[in-house]
């Protein structure tokens, strides 16, 4: 029983005898100075553990955020500017990254299709300000 992997150049597939297995995307970093913002993130709670990694432990912190969470990871990163009172600095880069689907065939379940697309990303590096 062999599964057969092909990649598909199209986005488009019959929904009803295909099912998507998204797979997560690959994180540049598991250090405890890199933190990773999702729409179902709670920021208040994330800036207490991002002040307690950057007044302990780190002299950087590192936020990313894909896609519709773009937006909250920016929020956050000011959010820390603000309660540090101009002693971190930030630094903002753009990327696009590659995420991986599976598309599983319903009726036969050995065949499966990979299929990649690209969602924008937002990466932002705060660091202590040289005195």
């Amino acid at each position: 029983m062999a599964i057969r992997m092909t990649t598909t150049p199209s986005k488009r597939f019959d929904e009803k005898t295909n099912e998507i297995k998204r797979r997560p995307p690959v994180k540049p970093s598991t250090d405890p100075n890199h933190i990773y913002i999702t729409r179902k993130t709670n920021i208040e709670s994330q800036v207490k553990s991002a002040e307690t990694v950057l007044n302990n432990s780190f002299d950087e912190v590192f936020i990313h955020g894909l896609g519709a969470s773009i937006n909250k990871a920016l929020v956050f990163a000011l959010e820390l500017e603000r309660r540090f009172g101009g002693s971190v600095q930030s630094d903002i880069q753009t990327s696009t990254v590659q995420c991986t689907d599976d598309i599983v065939s319903l009726g036969e379940l050995e065949q499966t299709e990979t299929r990649h697309r690209y969602i924008s990303a937002v990466h932002v590096h705060l660091y202590r300000a040289a005195s």
